[in-house]
This record gives C-alpha cells, sequence and structure tokens, in this order.
C-alpha cells in the first residue's frame, strides 16, 4: 500500500498539526469556542526520551518543576544532592501509581525536603498575578508517534500525549484506505492491549482514544474485553457522526481542539473527575473510575461558561439534551465551573449557584454527582428541610445550593430582594412528574398539549412550566441567569430560553438531539416497533389465513377488539395479559417488564383490579402494580399502599423486584423514570404533543440484554405520534402497519444481487448456533461475502445495503407479532444482521438491530443462551416454545391449523358460510393448480412478487373454467376484493409448499427411469474425476427419453448427503457450483440444449443442499460428446452402441 493511503500518513498529518507553530483554523473547521484555542506548540519526543520503567519522560518533568517551582528544586537538592532527580522521579512514579495521574497533576507532590504545589499550572482567572501566567505558559506537551512503551517487547501505542512529563492521552488510529477503522482501534485496545502494563494500568493515563478520519471514541480505563468506550463525535445533522471537513479529515478537531494545550488543561482541571457509584443499597463503591466528558457535553459546559464570562447575569439559557445524554454529569460541571466564574476584574460572577430538582425529595443522584465533582470540601449544600434553611443559605453565598422544585416561589422572591447579589440557577427537568401537590392558581401548567389531554384528573406541573409561569409574570431578572435543562422544550419554553434566530423562530443554546442519542446507543428508538391497534389488527388479518404462521391465543383475542371501541378493561386486560406473556415476558433474558398507560387515577385502579383477578383466576405467577398520587375514589381515599398489596416500600423500588412483571399509570412517570428493564407498553389514554414524547420515552432505557422495545397503542394515530416527535427526532420514524409478504420480496431482492450463497449462510448458522464459536471463524464466513460487495459499483452497494437494512428492519418488527414458521428465513435474518455489520456503512444507516452488538462475539453466546426457549429447531425447522406455562414448564405450540381450515379462516373473518359444495370447488382448484407443470416452473423462476401476478392470473382463469361447478363461490371469490386477496394468498402460499414437496416425493419414490440421483459434482471433492461427464450423461439419457428429473447431493439409496464439501472446494460457493454444472452441460451436450431444455434450482432439505436438474424430453437426439448416445433403460443409464442407436433414433426421433 502506498504511504500516502496507510495509516502511518494519518499519523504523520496529527504529529505535524501538534507539533507545529503555524497550525491555524483552516476555513470551514471553525465552530463555536474553536477560536479561543490554538492548536500546535507540542514538542515531537521519540522512543529514547521515554523511560518505560517509570512510564514518564523524566527530561520534561524534571525540566518542568526545575522551571516553575525553583525554590522547591532548590530545597530538594540540598536535602537529597546528586540524587535528588531520581528521588523525584520513582516518588512521582509511586505517587501516579497510587492516587492517580489527575490527584497529582492537581494536588502537586510532596516529598522529604520539598513540596512541590502543582505538575501542571491551569489558567489563571484574570492575568494580575504574572507569575501564574507565567508559570501557566511553562507547561510543557509532547507527543510521542509510536511509542514502543514495554521493555522486552515491539509493542507499539500509535501516540501518546504528554504533559509535563506524565503521559495522559494515549491513541490508536486507523488510516482512511487500510481496509480498518475505528472498530478496529477499539478491538486493538480490547485485545493487544494489557491493562497489566504499566503505562496502560487504571489511573495512569486520563483517557485512551480510538480514531480514525470518521470517527473518535474514548475510554478512561482499558479492561480487556469489557472495555467501555463512549463516543467523542460532534455529531452530524443532528444524528451521530461528524460532519465533512472541507480542509481536511473529519476528525480533525480531535488534535486540533481538543488536544491544543489550552484544551487539554481545560480538561484536567474542569472536567475529568475520580468517581465512585453508590450499590444498591446506596453506599459508595470502593472503587473509583475516570469520567471524561463527551463532546456534547464539554462544548455545552464551555459554550455557558463563556457566555456567562462575557455577559454576566440576567441571561437564559436552553440546554436541550436528550435522554442518554449524561444531563445530570452535564449540570455537575457547569454548576461547579459557574461557581468559581470570574471576571477580568477577579470578581465572582454569581455569588451563588442553585440547582433545581424537581422531585419532591431532593434528588440523590444529583446530590451525589454534585458532591463529588467538588474538589474542595462543603462547597455543596443542599436545601430540603424548609425555607428558613434556604433563605440562610443564599445570604451566606453558599457557593452551590441544591433544593426543589417546591421551593420555586420563595427561591425567585428571595434573589429578588437580593438584587446586590447575582445567581445562577440550573434547573434539573429530568423528574417532572409529581401531581398533585402544586394545584393552586399561580401553578397551573402552561401546557400546548390537546384538549384531550387538559380534561384529565390528574394535575401536573412540570419544572418547565412553573418556570414558563413565573418567567411570563415576573420578567426577566437582571441579577439571575437561568440554564433550563430539558429533553422534550415546549414551545413556551423554546421562546422563552432559546436563542431567536433570523427566520424569528427560536432555538436551543445546545442542542444533543434523541436522534444522535439512540444513533450512538444511548438510548433506544421506542417508535420503531410502534403499532397502533388498528395496524396491529391488520397485520393479523392479513397473516391469519397463511399456514406458516401460527394462530395463538393473543392474536385471537386483539382480533376480537377491532369492532369494539368501548371494550371493557376487563377484555383488554385479558389481551394485554396474553400478548405479553406470548411475547414480551421472555424478552430482556426472561426480565422483561410491561407498563399499561392510562387516562386517569380512576383507571389505575380499575386496571388493577382487573389484572388481580385475571392473573389470579389463571395462575399467573407474577403481578401488576398500580402507581398514582393519593385520590379519593368512590368515597375513600385512595393510597398506592391500599391498593398494592403488601407494599412496604416506594412503588419504583418495588417495581425492581422480579416477580412486579407490569406497572399501570396515569400520569406519573412522565420522565425520569429509569428502568432498563421495561420493554413494552400497552397504551390507553390520548396523547399529544410533549407528553406523547415523554410517556413513550419510558421504554428507551437501554440495558445489555435489551435490544428493542414494542408499544402497541389502544387510542392514538400514528400520524400524531409522528408529529409529536418530529420536533425532537429529525427523522420520520412511524410506519403505517405492513404486509408479512414483504419480507419474502425482500428476501428475493436481497439474493438478486448474488453476493452470498445459501451454503455460506448454512454454515454462518452452524457457527452463530455452535458452541465454542469464535469471532475469527465468523468472519472467515462473511469476509468473502464483504469482498463481493466491495468489487460492486457504490451504487449497487447502496442499493443492497438499503435492502438488507429494510429487511432486517421489518423481520425485527413482524415477529413481535407473528410466529413465522420458516427456518429458512430466521437464519437469513441473523447472518444479514452480522453481514450488515461488516459492511462499510455510515454509523447513521445502520439499523437499531445491527448496532446492538458492537462485540461479536459475547453479543452470541448471549443471543444464543437466550434463544433457548425460542431458538431454531434443526430436526423440522420449527421454533421453540416462546413461554412458559404457569407451572414453569415449558408451554407447547398450538399446532398451525391444516390446509383444510382455510374454510373456517373465511367463515369467522367474512362470515361467509362455506359449504360442502364450496370446499369440493377448492379442493378441485388446488389439485388442477398443483398440477400445472408450467406455473410451477414460472414460481420457482420468478421473484414472490412477480409470481405471485402469474399465479393469480392463472387462479382465476382455471376459477373461470370451473364456473359451472360452483357460480356462487366463483362470484365472492372474484367479486369481493378482500376476500379474493385472502384466499389468493392462501392458494399461493399451498402451491409454494407443495412445489417443495415434489423434490421429497421424487426422493422418497426413489431412482426411476425419470428420476436418477448423483452424489456430487465437483471431482475435487472425492477421488471421482468423472461425476461432470456422468452427470452429462444422465442429463442426456432424460432429454433422449421422456425428461426427467437429476437431483445432485443425495446417494443412489435415496439418502440425502448435501452439497456442501462441492460447495467449499470452490470460491463462489453455490453460485460457483451452478456455473461449473452449466458449463459441463454445454460442453458435453451443445449449449443450445444446456440453456433451453434444462432448469437448475437448488433448495435445502434437512439443512442439506441439493441441486434438482429439470430436463424437458428433446425433439431431437442429444449426443454425448458430439457421438455417443445415452437413454434410460428402467433406473440406469445406458450408452447404446452404434447400431442400436441408429435404431433408437429411427424409432423415437423420425
Amino acid at each position: 500500500m502506498s504511504k500516502k493511503l496507510g495509516e502511518r500518513e494519518f499519523e504523520d498529518v496529527i504529529v505535524e498539526d501538534l507539533t507545529s507553530e503555524d497550525t491555524t483554523w483552516e476555513e470551514g473547521e471553525l465552530e463555536p469556542l474553536y477560536e479561543r484555542f490554538d492548536p500546535g506548540g507540542y514538542r515531537e519526543r521519540e522512543n529514547r526520551h521515554y523511560d518505560k520503567e517509570l512510564a514518564l519522560i523524566p527530561e520534561d518533568v524534571l525540566e518542568f518543576v526545575k522551571a516553575t517551582q525553583p525554590d522547591e528544586w532548590e530545597k530538594l537538592a540540598d536535602f537529597h544532592g546528586e540524587g535528588a532527580e531520581n528521588k523525584f522521579l520513582n516518588t512521582l512514579d509511586r505517587q501516579i501509581k497510587r492516587k492517580g495521574a489527575i490527584h497529582v497533576l492537581r494536588n502537586g507532590l510532596r516529598l522529604s525536603g520539598a513540596r512541590f504545589q502543582q505538575l501542571a499550572y491551569f489558567e489563571p482567572a484574570t492575568d494580575r498575578n504574572k507569575r501564574a501566567v507565567e508559570n501557566y505558559e511553562k507547561n510543557i506537551f509532547s507527543v510521542i508517534p509510536r511509542l514502543t512503551y514495554k521493555s522486552g517487547s515491539n509493542l507499539e501505542v500509535d501516540l501518546v500525549i504528554f504533559l509535563n512529563g506524565i503521559p495522559i492521552f494515549t491513541a490508536e488510529l486507523k488510516g482512511e484506505y487500510t481496509g480498518q477503522d475505528v472498530i478496529d482501534a477499539k478491538d486493538q485496545y480490547r485485545t493487544d492491549r494489557d491493562p497489566r502494563d504499566k503505562l496502560l494500568s487504571p489511573g495512569r493515563c486520563l483517557a485512551h482514544f480510538a480514531v480514525d478520519p470518521e470517527e473518535v471514541y474514548m475510554a478512561t480505563e482499558l479492561d480487556g474485553q469489557d472495555t467501555y468506550f463512549l463516543p467523542f463525535n460532534k455529531g452530524y445533522e443532528d444524528g451521530a457522526g461528524n460532519p465533512p471537513n472541507p480542509s481536511g479529515y473529519r476528525t480533525s478537531y480531535f488534535w486540533k481542539y481538543l488536544l491544543s494545550p489550552d484544551s487539554v488543561l481545560d480538561v484536567v482541571q474542569n472536567f475529568i473527575t475520580e468517581f465512585r457509584e453508590r450499590d444498591d443499597q446506596g453506599n459508595l463503591k470502593d472503587s473509583e473510575f475516570l469520567v471524561f466528558p463527551r463532546y456534547h457535553q464539554l462544548q455545552a459546559v464551555r459554550r455557558s461558561v463563556v457566555d456567562a464570562k462575557q455577559n454576566g447575569a440576567g441571561q437564559r439559557y436552553l440546554i436541550q439534551h436528550s435522554a442518554g445524554s449524561g444531563k445530570t454529569f452535564t449540570i455537575s460541571w457547569l454548576g461547579h465551573q459557574l461557581a468559581e466564574l470570574h471576571n477580568d476584574q477577579n470578581e465572582p460572577i454569581f455569588d451563588s449557584v442553585i440547582v433545581i430538582s424537581d422531585r419532591r425529595v431532593l434528588d440523590d443522584q444529583l446530590q451525589h454527582h454534585l458532591k463529588q465533582f467538588s474538589q474542595v470540601e462543603g462547597v455543596v449544600a443542599n436545601v430540603e428541610d424548609n425555607s428558613q434553611q434556604l433563605k440562610q443559605a443564599l445570604e451566606s453565598g453558599e457557593k452551590i445550593i441544591v433544593t426543589t422544585i417546591h421551593k420555586f416561589d420563595y427561591i425567585v422572591e428571595e434573589m429578588q430582594d437580593l438584587s446586590k447579589r447575582n445567581f445562577a440557577v440550573l434547573i434539573d427537568e429530568a423528574h417532572s412528574s409529581q401531581t398533585g401537590e402544586l394545584k393552586d392558581s399561580q401553578t397551573r401548567a402552561l401546557s400546548e398539549e390537546s384538549s384531550i389531554e387538559s380534561e384529565e384528573d390528574e394535575d401536573e406541573v412540570s419544572v418547565q412550566d412553573r418556570l414558563t409561569q413565573d418567567m411570563e409574570g415576573r420578567g426577566v431578572l437582571s441579577n439571575v441567569s437561568s440554564f433550563a435543562f430539558t429533553a422534550t422544550p415546549k414551545e413556551k419554553t423554546l421562546e422563552m430560553f432559546g436563542e431567536e434566530t433570523e427566520d424569528g423562530g427560536y432555538e436551543p443554546f445546545s442542542l444533543y438531539s434523541m436522534r444522535q442519542a439512540i444513533e450512538e446507543g444511548f438510548i433506544l428508538d421506542v417508535l420503531q416497533n410502534y403499532t397502533t391497534y388498528q395496524d396491529y389488527f391488520n397485520l393479523l388479518k392479513t397473516i391469519e389465513d397463511n399456514p406458516e404462521f401460527e394462530e395463538s391465543k393473543a392474536k385471537r383475542l386483539l382480533k376480537s377488539f377491532v369492532d369494539s371501541h368501548d371494550l371493557v378493561i376487563s377484555k383488554k386486560t385479558e389481551i394485554i395479559v396474553e400478548h405479553f406473556v406470548e411475547e414480551v415476558m421472555h424478552r430482556i433474558d426472561g426480565k422483561a417488564k410491561a407498563m399499561v398507560v392510562t387516562g386517569s387515577r380512576e383507571q389505575v385502579v380499575k386496571y388493577k383490579r382487573a389484572f388481580d383477578e385475571y392473573l389470579s383466576e389463571n395462575g399467573y405467577d407474577f403481578e401488576a402494580l398500580a402507581a398514582f398520587s393519593d385520590f379519593k375514589y368512590e368515597g375513600e381515599k385512595l393510597t398506592e399502599k391500599k391498593v398494592n398489596k403488601d407494599l412496604d416500600t416506594k412503588i419504583e423500588d418495588r417495581f425492581e423486584d422480579d416477580d412486579a412483571r407490569i406497572i399501570i399509570v396515569a400520569n406519573k412517570f412522565q420522565t425520569g423514570f429509569d428502568q432498563p428493564l421495561l420493554h413494552t407498553m400497552y397504551v390507553d389514554k390520548k396523547l399529544g404533543g410533549v407528553r406523547a414524547v415523554q410517556t413513550l420515552s419510558r421504554l428507551n432505557r437501554t440495558h445489555p440484554d435489551k435490544e428493542d422495545t414494542m408499544v402497541v397503542d389502544f387510542k392514538n394515530d400514528p400520524e400524531d405520534i409522528q408529529a409529536a416527535f418530529e420536533d425532537f427526532y429529525t427523522k420520520t420514524r412511524v410506519k403505517q402497519g405492513t404486509n408479512p409478504q414483504l419480507v419474502y420480496d425482500l428476501e428475493d431482492d436481497i439474493r438478486e444481487f448474488r453476493l452470498f450463497e445459501d451454503s455460506e449462510v448454512e454454515e454462518f448458522t452452524e457457527l452463530w448456533y455452535g458452541d465454542d464459536t469464535t469471532q475469527d471463524q465468523l468472519s472467515a464466513v462473511l469476509d468473502p461475502v464483504k469482498e463481493r460487495y466491495r468489487s460492486k459499483e457504490e451504487e449497487t452497494q447502496e442499493e443492497f445495503r438499503k435492502k438488507l437494512r429494510d429487511f432486517i428492519q421489518l423481520y425485527s418488527f413482524l415477529i413481535k407479532v407473528v410466529n413465522f414458521r420458516d427456518e429458512e428465513l430466521h437464519k437469513l435474518y441473523q447472518f444479514s444482521r452480522v453481514l450488515f455489520r461488516k459492511l462499510d456503512v455510515e454509523r447513521g444507516e445502520m439499523p437499531n438491530e445491527v448496532k446492538q452488538f458492537v462485540d461479536l462475539e459475547q453479543y452470541r453466546i448471549k443471543e444464543v443462551a437466550s434463544e433457548e426457549n425460542r431458538s431454531l429447531e434443526k430436526s423440522n425447522g420449527d421454533l421453540g416454545p416462546t413461554h412458559k406455562s404457569k407451572d414453569g414448564t415449558a408451554r407447547t405450540e398450538e399446532k398451525k391449523s391444516p390446509l383444510e381450515n382455510i374454510v373456517e379462516m373465511l367463515n369467522q373473518q367474512f362470515g361467509y358460510e362455506v359449504d360442502e359444495q364450496d370446499k369440493a370447488f377448492i379442493k378441485h382448484l388446488k389439485k388442477r393448480l398443483e398440477e400445472n407443470d408450467a406455473l410451477k416452473e414460472t414460481v420457482k423462476k420468478n421473484s414472490t412478487e412477480k409470481a405471485q401476478m402469474k399465479f393469480e392470473n392463472v387462479t382465476r382463469q382455471e376459477m373461470l373454467d370451473m364456473i359451472d361447478q360452483n357460480t356462487k363461490f366463483f362470484n365472492k371469490a372474484t367479486n369481493d376484493d378482500e376476500f379474493a386477496e385472502v384466499f389468493q394468498s392462501w392458494l399461493f402460499n399451498q402451491f409454494v409448499s407443495s412445489s417443495k414437496q415434489d423434490t421429497r416425493g421424487l426422493i422418497e419414490k426413489g431412482r426411476s427411469k425419470t428420476v436418477e440421483f448423483e452424489e456430487h459434482l465437483l471431482p475435487d471433492t472425492e477421488s471421482d474425476a468423472l461425476a461432470k461427464e456422468r452427470v452429462a450423461q444422465h442429463v442426456a439419457a432424460f432429454a433422449n427419453a421422456a425428461g426427467g428429473h437429476l437431483i445432485i447431493g443425495v446417494d443412489k439409496d435415496g439418502n440425502v448427503q448435501g452439497l456442501e464439501k462441492d460447495f467449499k472446494s470452490i470460491t463462489k460457493g453455490q453460485e460457483g457450483f451452478k456455473k461449473q454444472l452449466e458449463n459441463a452441460l454445454a460442453e458435453h451436450l451443445g449449449e443450445t440444449f444446456a440453456t433451453q431444455k434444462t432448469g437448475v434450482q437448488f433448495e435445502t432439505l434437512s439443512e442439506k443442499s441439493v441441486c434438482v436438474v429439470k430436463v424437458e424430453p428433446s425433439d431431437e437426439p442429444i449426443e454425448f460428446s458430439g457421438d455417443e448416445l445415452f437413454v434410460r433403460k428402467d433406473s440406469d443409464t445406458k450408452q447404446l452402441s452404434s447400431s442400436d442407436s441408429e435404431e433408437y433414433v429411427k424409432r423415437h426421433f423420425r
């Protein structure tokens, strides 16, 4: 590979930009804040400068401390003499190992004889302190490319960044044309970088970056295969990835902006945090980990701080960050930096920072984060007891005050009274759903929701509403700057807090969209498997007559509902429970939960009673909980404790228990409901606007075993739901109901590209469900497919990707509704998901079904384990039981409807009474179609869509010929379009199914005058060099007689051996096999005959591939190799002598 196309050239560009004193921002690269950070200014160091035992650049370390703290160095030198340098370096090494580099950089180093206050100097608040400015400028930034970091090893890290001789960042790079990308860089960290090595050990470096020209990812700690990378990408068109850079690489911001000296020092001082999580009991864990900001967090905080410094108090900022954005971290970073913000006169911009949570009880998580981010004890004060406590905190100038929305009115009044003091107010709307307690004339929600919603009984007052109303009533407070955080700003909120655009609209100060959060994998797309009840019904109606699909109890119940809009709650409860049991509860490794959303608290109670009764009567061993705020019902005050049996904790904590599988709500938990096991939502409530987004978004939390979500909506129009989401998600997400037949159409479409063979799908399936499969084995199957894909034109690649993506997404949705009894289709689905992952695909183009697993091996193991109850039964091609019965044993699948039961389906769906005469008509029609050989050939050779069109034309003609037998049924099946569609679809499926049975039937009958078997074709599979000739001789013999079928892949005794060995012996598998067969026939029998009188098709029998060659009788003798005549004698192929040949030709062809 040319150096200019390789990884080295990419590395050289980065190093050159880092080390140049003349590096500038090019046109098109600048974004907000970039101009404040000058790129370049690094020293390029070499391996010889690096001490592997110390993991330091000693020369840089000593130069920095001697230049910035000469007095302390002199003390150290006096105390230790010539050993001062070694003493300092060894002590530094030990302290980094004990406390981590971030602690040492910020807090310096103490050792006998001297005290070094800092090992990095950060930007002073003003330039008044000349010494501080000088020390800041003496920080030393160095880069070593291709660092050999381990003694006795040649292992290299592509880039290592040093601050004052201490390593802080590493980077693995992948070039644009190397065939590798950022995913390979992440894999390299996981597999080839040992965290036991000093440089890579936890706490030694602050972050590790995987970088290619398109994307950047980072991890703060290496942990083998468990290393967790976060994206550090800017986002593109409100989605994942990075925008094009007209002046260079898309990722140039990484080394020109993030790694610029001023930026690095800002990140080290203000962002990187040593964080301790809490266990389930709320206790701090012993271990710490580093937190590094994602790009949108860094930008939101930096821009807010810079603007606040420039403009002072009295401003408003709207931070629209979706769920999954890490909003609590962003608030914590911003709160601490605003608290320490000073103007050029070294005066604080804000006297206090007030962080408002909208829970009644002070948000535990928010307190925890804010305190952990504090580098000084006592900076954060929590106020939740009374207003007097809050008054004292404000008057005494506490730097950061954390309180709740219920003290909002008092906060505003106090800030007005303290007009000589400035305040920053950060509003966290992560949990805005407390109800009923703020109901008065001054706190009514200003909502844009529909009138239907406003009629609900449960008064919901969010922070957003309270804040908007207050600002409207009081106007702007000149001593208060407000920073409002919300994922779903209402129109009023945007007008009040957003920035006005040139066209008169308003937009947020900072945006991290729902689309980007979904595409980056932080939340799930709740609309991907959204379906209204009507669409669901239409789908079931489409499939109910297809014998390949199951007719389960839940589906019968669902269909019974469609014409009963006022269905009683008890019937809906039955529908929901049975659907949950059959389709949901086995998901997320058997832990999936569901939520029922109702229109009022009264409905919550009614549903709860109905659920309790139905679950008890049917022996289900799980519970449905009811969540609501206290209210009077039928003269009695109801509470959650009264309605939920044995409730001795908060309802959300009770929902954590394994037996609590369903929760029934109205308005409670509108947002901020963090339950990753919540998979499915049943909506029995009118929704619109922001509330629709907030309600459905309860499902979007991720979990390692959670692949998707599902919504079944009884009340709303999909267009309304789509419109609600469009403000927060730029793509159209909701689709109307669909037809399962489209899956087969898409299957045909992707197969027509001829990029993979059936044998490759089979081989992949065996590996995928195997016990000891490794990623390299899967790659060995998929890499040839990838190479064929790469050999195609870009337009063809794009078309294939689109078809493959559509197939994956449609099948993924339909299997939640339809039990496809099609093993081959499921194999292709698994194959397609993994194949798509390997293609050269833009990240935003990747389906969620594919994005779920970055680590293919871990995903495979997880999925195979989870499919024990839904696995492929290789013996009969059925899917296993989908759930367990009430006694815990596997429930047997209901048998699929016999083909004769089409009459019952027509009775149930159309009210058409099928009599004996009708049955006879259907049976006769089916027989006539199955005897139509020309129709069979048409169906075999064409795509499903074309075949079905031809089939319907032939069917109509056949019925017309039979009209005298049953005029009544003929009229119904031709004049009633809906009836005709169902009947034709059933007939077509039966016809296709019976055609597949033909080959099995031929094999069962054994060899005969018109049927012959050959075990293989290609001589290099066994020691038989005459296989191709023998195959051609059989074909000639059939042509010279009455025609027949040659089945290759079956031995003489009729045992299916399969052609997998043949496929593996050539590069193109099944495609190559077919080509060699066609060439052999053309060579020995002539090209005209081979192409016009023979048909070749492949089928899979008992998971083994066979090739069926159908031979038509010829009008003239077909000679083998020009002069030999073969014919069929009983069940054998015989060569005739010259004299016998002449006699045979005279009798048969003249």
